[in-house]
């Protein structure tokens, strides 16, 4: 797959990172997360579950170190000339070590991921005992780089409609395929036809099927459960496109809602609306949290009501489709909203084992409020 973006796309990514490793004085950077690196680079591969890195020098090369036989990957889908490949037999950690030595010979300041997933501990206190033992000061730059990619450029954005408009193809041929007698599993292939016939590449993370009391379990996948009637059908999806992504979450019910079920899908509904339209210049994540825990409490559901009410979203790999790590909308998050963000606001009312009820959209901050991105208009619509 060919680079995603121009060359000079990603030259001004890591141009930023560059003016934040210089003002820090840190001589480099060494990239872990794969959302890091492809958002730097362009490199995106599966392989990611093996060691791979992005070396960034403050005075200006970039590298990809990878396994050799991904290395053909790095070369389709970035801009770089500086790739190198290990091989299986060699240690990756040293392979990094003398990549950077090459690049920034007698460093003394280099920044390193802390928190990411696949930089587990073993593997990042031996590099950075190497580099220490170099004379090497380490610091942490997880803040610098999840900062970077908060605001999306227009470039960024139109992937994600890109990724919106197949989300909307599969949740509607998903909630088309919700009916009495038919089975969880069957809605699931109606969503992986839907979304991927319609652009979608790998997922982040895959389509979740909950029908009835099952839909009451955060994160339930398809069962072969079969779909009765008057029972919530509760889905939620995104489809990716150039690794970015746009997640929708929507119920369906197979004829009348009633008693607890009916009064979380009104209160779901009117929590929606009141925290989209906090989403907008100026507003507050953490506000917009409180205004959705507040509208779901005035409807005597509070209880039903235990998360945040959203989180940015953008370059996504498995095991996850969002930016949560970046931004997320909860108490403690009093960064306000800027044009360019892109966030999923979900709210989601269950009780175990009785019922659960979802109703989000992904959204783009724009100059005077925001633009929905994901719906879905199959289905009772509050």
């Amino acid at each position: 797959m060919p680079p995603i973006f121009t060359a000079e796309e990603y030259h001004a990514r890591v141009s930023t990172l560059r003016k934040a490793l210089r003002e820090h004085e840190l001589d480099a950077a060494v990239v872990h997360t794969p959302e890091n690196v492809c958002y730097l680079s362009g490199h995106a591969t599966p392989g990611y579950y093996t060691y791979q890195c992005l070396v960034v020098t403050a005075a200006g090369d970039v590298a990809v170190l990878s396994r050799e036989t991904e290395t053909v990957n790095a070369g389709e889908t970035t801009h770089l000339e500086h790739i190198v490949g290990y091989p299986d037999t060699a240690d990756p950690v040293q392979a990094t070590v003398d990549l950077l030595a090459e690049m920034a010979p007698n460093a003394r300041a280099v920044g390193v991921e802390a928190r990411s997933w696949f930089f587990p501990p073993a593997l990042f206190a031996q590099l950075t005992g190497k580099l220490e033992a170099t004379g090497a000061r380490i610091v942490h730059v997880d803040d610098t780089l999840a900062g970077q990619r908060l605001i999306k450029s227009a470039a960024e954005i139109e992937q994600i409609r890109a990724a919106a408009a197949s989300t909307n193809a599969g949740m509607a041929a998903a909630a088309r395929a919700a009916v009495p007698g038919a089975s969880e599993r069957e809605v699931a292939a109606a969503a992986f036809s839907g979304l991927i016939k319609t652009g979608s590449e790998y997922f982040g993370m895959e389509p979740f099927v909950a029908s009835g009391p099952r839909a009451g379990t955060i994160h339930a996948s398809w069962s072969d459960r079969v779909i009765g009637a008057n029972e919530p059908v509760l889905l939620e999806m995104s489809a990716t496109v150039g690794r970015y992504n746009a997640p929708l979450m929507h119920t369906v019910w197979t004829g009348e809602l009633s008693g607890q079920a009916a009064a979380m899908a009104g209160a779901c509904a009117d929590a929606r609306a009141a925290t989209l339209a906090e989403v907008r210049p100026g507003g507050s994540p953490a506000a917009a949290h409180q205004i959705c825990k507040e509208v779901i409490a005035e409807a005597a559901l509070a209880h039903t009501y235990r998360k945040r009410s959203g989180y940015s979203v953008g370059i996504a790999f498995a095991p996850d489709w969002g930016e949560g790590h970046i931004l997320s909308l909860k108490e403690t998050e009093e960064r306000t909203f800027e044009p360019g963000m892109v966030v999923h606001v979900v709210p989601t009312l269950r009780i175990s084992g009785v019922a659960g009820i979802g109703l989000s959209a992904t959204v783009l901050v724009t100059e005077d409020g925001h633009e929905v991105l994901t719906s879905c208009q199959i289905g009772p619509q509050l």
